[in-house]
C-alpha cells in the first residue's frame, strides 16, 4: 500500500534550515511524488521557505516553537494521515509506504525507531535507549517521525501548541485515547549535531532532565529558554 493511497501529509517544522530543506523536500518525492508536503517557517522573515525549489510545496509561517508550527501546518493539511517530520531527518528506504503500510493494518498511530547519523558505540546505545524507551512507555519523540490518522489527532485535540515537549505531550494524549505507539522496524535517521555538540552523554542527561522536570509540571516556556 503506499502512501499516494492514504492521501499523506507531511508537515515539517524549519528555523534557519536553508542547507537542508530541499534535500529532505526531494527524498520525499523519490518516495511518494504526490504526498503533501507542508513546510512551516518559525522565521517571520520566512528564510528557510524563501530556498525551497519545489512549487508545489505549502509554504506557511507561524509563531516559533514546534508546537505552533505543527498546528499550523495540520490545520492546513487535507491528508488522511499526517507525518510530523523535523528537518534534520531522514526517512529510511520506503518510509512513507512503511506509513501507509502501519495504517492500512489498523495502526492509530506510531513512529519509526531512531537512528543517529554518526557512528559509535555511544550512539547505538542511545538508539537502544529510545528502543527501550518507547516500547515501554509508548512514548516518542518528534525525532522519530511520529504519524498519525488526522480523525484521531482531532479527536485527542491537535497538536499542543508548546514551545517544548509538543511532541511527549502528544504522545501521552494518544497513548491514553488510542492505545500503545505503532513502532516501525526501520529507523528514521537525525542529525547528530545537538549530541556532537554538546557531548552525547550530556546531551542525553539534559533531554531526560527536562523531560522529568515537564513531566513534574515545570513550564514549558521555561524549559524551552534552555534547550538549545
Amino acid at each position: 500500500m503506499s502512501a499516494v493511497a492514504l492521501n499523506l501529509s507531511v508537515v515539517i517544522p524549519v528555523w534557519h534550515e536553508q542547507e537542508r530543506i530541499n534535500d529532505l523536500i526531494g527524498q520525499l518525492r523519490d518516495q511518494d511524488a504526490a504526498s503533501e508536503i507542508i513546510v512551516v517557517d518559525g522565521d517571520r522573515a520566512a528564510s528557510t521557505l524563501a530556498v525551497i525549489g519545489d512549487p508545489d510545496v505549502l509554504r506557511l509561517t507561524a509563531v516559533k516553537g514546534r508546537g505552533s508550527q505543527l498546528a499550523a501546518g495540520v490545520a492546513a493539511a487535507t491528508g488522511d494521515t499526517i507525518l510530523l517530520l523535523h528537518a534534520d531527518s531522514r526517512l529510511p528506504d520506503q518510509g512513507l509506504s512503511l506509513v501507509g503500510k502501519a495504517v492500512v493494518q489498523g495502526a492509530a498511530w506510531g513512529a519509526f525507531r531512531l537512528g543517529i547519523e554518526a557512528g559509535g558505540l555511544h550512539f547505538r546505545l542511545i538508539e537502544r535507549g529510545v528502543d527501550l524507551r518507547c516500547r515501554i512507555f509508548s512514548l516518542p519523540y518528534g525525532d522519530q517521525g511520529i504519524f498519525v490518522r488526522r480523525s484521531v489527532l482531532h479527536q485527542v485535540g491537535g497538536i499542543p501548541p508548546l514551545p517544548i515537549m509538543e511532541d511527549v505531550a502528544l504522545a501521552r494524549r494518544l497513548h491514553r485515547s488510542c492505545g500503545p505507539c505503532r513502532l516501525l522496524a526501520a529507523r528514521l535517521r537525525t542529525s547528530a549535531r545537538r549530541w556532537r555538540r554538546d557531548g552525547p552523554g550530556r546531551r542525553t542527561l539534559k533531554n531526560w532532565w527536562l523531560l522529568l522536570r515537564y513531566l513534574a509540571g515545570a513550564d514549558p516556556v521555561e524549559l524551552a529558554r534552555e534547550y538549545r
